[in-house]
């Protein structure tokens, strides 16, 4: 009955001056198969024996017998709360928990509300009555395992997080609601230059930026405290003298509480700090080269541009205005007065690649319908980067484009080639089961029911016999369409082999609705077949089976289908048949 601890009974240590209570609570708890180590009536007796325990796993090394494993330190703590002697209940645990971390329960008939609010600084993981019951007792230990389990879980991610927090290249800083820094981790530190000595008082963060980019962090602040994200450039001072350039990614986290205190706040502003010292000289260094790039600029077959954010081109190579069908670089410069609407065939799309552009400072392979100068339209591949002005604002665009209308076309030719049966159009047997598993997992969901019918050509081998594949070939592609004709845009029309159909009928009402749909079919399939050449007389044998009464799933449905499609083929006065489980057909 008792809980275990790594395959052994967990270990329970009492403090009880009560001689019928101590004896009752031994009796109760080994009974339900603790171990317990240990009963005492003096306070002080039970600190000196969990000390003597203490030193025995720590003279015996290693990390098991540290953690007190096997060594009989005890793994629950039950503490009469009103203890004789120098050193109540809460004295005890206090004196305890300096040696060794223990679940505490505290057992207690009343107490005062002095000793009570002291207890409660104990953090006991729970408080029973007293007289005790087993199923109480057992209860509460069992609760205060799991809780026990659950901080030393807490303790770990905490540990994790910690260390993910301090090995991260960008500085991060948690601020108050009062902007005092409560926590910053080892890359700002580097960052900023070190620690801050002589300050008595947590410091305020305001006080490490230059007085423009005090001034951005305020208006900035508004932002984000109404709900918002906000992302400022500027420097921050170092504390040896002179400043870094940094960009400041601020979020709000937390909610406010009255219980809030400076030790530990609620809520506050979460500060990521990028140092741009590196991108900087990036972007000078890129200056230097601004000579060899103007010759690949002109010179390059993919389209190159630069762009404001508002929508208006700045400059064009001489490749992109070719893809979208302007005379020159500058003729498109001109004209273009808004990329949104004027390039994009969905508006929407530019505001996407904007919002994406702002959020990670560039955009790698954005793939996205435009338009050429006619109105054609044409797909693309967009790589671009923002740069960022003094302010902090995006002060331009400039990136690459890539004509993919052939790949697209490619791309979008196979997977209809994936999907689709090459000779009739109509969808093949490998799309078909995808799609009816599909069918039926929403009819099981939605509680409605699905209808598979089933269709075999009769007569058909004799065309291809008589007159050769090509004329089979046109037969079939004229039946197809005949059956695509008597369904719904919705239903699914499959050829699944030679001269075998399904057709797939979904939200149905009743069985009349099959019933009507493969009567139609089987009409149109009798009609006589003439073109430039022979006429055929061409019918159709269907077979009915309805999820959920004959089926639960594509195999099973399939199979009385096919069985119903041969009952019909067999009956030469119907042209379809429902399948039964008699194997009989049922018009």
């Amino acid at each position: 009955m008792s809980e275990m601890l790594s395959g052994t009974a967990v270990r329970v240590l009492v403090v009880e001056d009560g001689s019928v209570s101590a004896r009752t609570l031994r009796m109760q708890l080994e009974n339900m198969g603790y171990d317990v180590v240990g009963v005492f009536a003096s306070g002080e007796e039970a600190v000196q024996c969990v000390q003597a325990m203490k030193r025995e796993a720590q003279a015996c090394g290693g990390a098991q017998a540290a953690a007190g494993q096997g060594l009989g330190l005890p793994d629950i703590l039950l503490v009469d709360i009103s203890l004789a002697g120098s050193m109540d209940g809460v004295e005890v645990v206090e004196h305890v928990r300096r040696v060794h971390d223990v679940p505490v329960i505290y057992l207690t008939a009343a107490t005062d509300d002095a000793t009570f609010q002291r207890a409660k600084e104990t953090n006991p993981f729970a408080w029973l009555a007293k007289p005790v019951t087993p199923d109480s007792l057992h209860r509460s230990i069992g609760m205060a395992l799991y809780k026990r389990e659950l901080d030393a879980q807490l303790r770990r991610n905490e540990e994790k997080y910690r260390s993910i927090v301090q090995t991260m290249s960008e500085g991060l800083v948690i601020l108050d609601t009062d902007l005092h820094i409560v926590f910053s981790n080892a890359s700002f530190l580097s960052m900023a230059g070190g620690e801050y000595a002589g300050v008595m008082e947590p410091l305020l963060f305001e006080s490490l930026l230059c007085d423009a980019t005090r001034r951005d962090f305020f208006m900035t602040l508004a932002k984000v405290r109404s709900g918002g994200r906000g992302v400022l450039v500027g420097n921050i001072l170092r504390a040896g003298g002179g400043s870094v350039p940094v960009r400041i990614s601020m979020t709000m986290w937390g909610e406010p509480s009255a219980e809030d205190d400076a030790a530990n706040p609620g809520c506050g502003i979460i500060c990521v700090i990028t140092d741009r010292t590196e991108q900087l000289a990036s972007a000078s260094a890129l200056r230097e080269v601004e000579s060899k790039y103007r010759t690949l600029f002109e010179n390059a077959l993919d389209g190159i541009y630069q762009s404001t954010p508002e929508g208006r081109f700045l400059e064009v190579n001489p490749a992109m205005a070719a893809i979208f069908g302007y005379d020159s670089p500058s003729a498109m410069v001109d004209l273009v007065r808004d990329i949104g609407t004027q390039m994009y065939a969905d508006a929407g799309d530019r505001k996407v690649f904007l919002q994406a552009l702002w959020e990670n400072e560039q955009v790698s392979r954005f793939q996205v319908r435009m338009k050429r100068r006619g109105g054609e339209r044409i797909w693309v591949e967009l790589s671009s980067r923002a740069v960022w002005g003094a302010d902090g604002s995006i002060s331009h665009i400039e990136g690459m484009l890539f004509d993919v209308t052939d790949r697209k076309k490619v791309e979008m030719d196979l997977r209809r080639r994936a999907s689709r049966d090459d000779l009739t159009g109509l969808y093949n047997r490998h799309y078909f089961r995808e799609w009816l598993n599909g069918a039926l997992a929403s009819a099981f969901r939605n509680g409605t029911r699905v209808a598979l019918l089933y269709i075999d050509l009769n007569g058909f081998k004799n065309v291809n016999d008589t007159y050769g594949h090509l004329e089979g070939d046109r037969v079939l592609r004229e039946l197809a369409v005949r059956i695509r004709d008597r369904v719904r845009e919705c239903d699914m029309v499959a050829r699944i082999g030679g001269d075998e159909f399904c057709v797939v009928l979904e939200g149905l009402n009743d069985s009349d609705d099959a019933r009507r749909v493969a009567h139609e079919i089987g009409e149109a399939l009798m009609q006589p077949l003439s073109g430039n050449g022979p006429v055929h007389s061409i019918s159709g044998s269907v077979g009915i089976a309805v999820f959920p009464d004959d089926g639960g799933d594509v195999d099973s449905l399939l199979h009385c289908a096919d069985e119903a499609m041969y009952c019909a083929k067999m009956d030469a006065s119907s042209a379809f048949a429902f399948w039964s489980r008699k194997g009989e057909a049922r018009k």
